[in-house]
């Protein structure tokens, strides 16, 4: 590896790592040739994450959307930017087949999404999952080299569950903002509001049911995801582990009595890295 890629890699890793730690442990147990796509891809993901995070104007953020088209565009016609990751993407794609269309698919629904989404259904959520946490996994089974429809079937219902719970872990910092992405439909049965939500906080009974139904559909997709696991050939494993710190979370959650305010759900377990490197070890999801 030239210096240059050791550098752009040095790069994607450092924010991944620094970003997306659940997403970082997992990689670092992938296979060490399909590393780098890994980190170029989810590297991806972090900068486009951050846009909505830290972008309240719609005009502001469909630019920065738009400078992320135009910088895959280049990759994939052989000049990339000299932006850290698509420099490593566009390494990668010299020795990996990684389709364009997840790329644009995942860009697409995070602008669609960018300025306070709304929710109706859980359906809704996974929806937008699917679109973007899915095509990520995608990404990470064509970077080991795999087109399977079971590993593809287990992918899309793990990004599902994926979604639906970085939804549910960011919701305290949407309520300081004033801001609350769960389904409308679901809080409406429940009878709350955000600033109901702000007034009671987490003694709040109904918004902890409103917690209980949203982690339920989560778990479902997983369950769902290892019930099909039979069929999944063990080389997709790594693109899959991030089932294993979903379900850690969902079970923290559930010990909680669905408390999303706990300040313990925001602590790094030390038993995580050794459940996923064991995981992975045992090519499981």
């Amino acid at each position: 590896m030239s210096q240059r890629a050791q550098t752009v890699l040095k790069h994607c890793t450092d924010i991944v790592r620094r970003f997306d730690y659940e997403t970082y442990l997992c990689t670092i147990f992938a296979p060490k040739e399909s590393q780098a796509a890994f980190f170029a891809i989810r590297a991806f993901n972090v900068e486009l994450s951050q846009i909505r995070e830290h972008v309240r104007d719609a005009n502001l953020g469909r630019m920065r959307m738009q400078f992320w088209r135009e910088t895959i565009a280049a990759v994939y016609e052989g000049r990339p930017s000299s932006h850290p990751v698509a420099e490593l993407l566009g390494m990668c794609l010299e020795h990996v087949d990684l389709s364009q269309s997840w790329f644009k698919r995942i860009i697409a629904e995070r602008e669609a999404n960018l300025i306070d989404p709304q929710y109706t259904t859980i359906s809704d959520v996974e929806k937008y999952a699917e679109n973007t946490a899915t095509c990520l996994l995608y990404l990470q089974l064509e970077a080991l080299g795999l087109k399977d429809v079971h590993a593809d079937h287990a992918a899309s219902h793990i990004g599902k569950a994926l979604g639906i719970t970085t939804l549910l872990r960011a919701t305290p910092f949407h309520i300081r903002d004033r801001r609350f992405y769960l389904p409308s439909q679901i809080s409406a049965k429940h009878g709350i509001s955000v600033e109901e939500i702000i007034r009671k906080g987490p003694a709040n009974e109904a918004f902890r049911q409103v917690v209980y139904e949203v982690a339920t559909a989560a778990n479902d997709q997983i369950i769902t995801a290892r019930a099909h696991g039979k069929g999944v050939p063990k080389e997709a494993a790594p693109a899959l582990l991030l089932s294993i710190p979903c379900e850690e979370y969902l079970k923290r959650l559930e010990a909680t009595n669905f408390n999303l305010f706990d300040p313990k759900l925001t602590q790094k377990t030390w038993k995580l890295p050794w459940t996923i490197w064991s995981a992975s070890r045992n090519s499981r999801f």
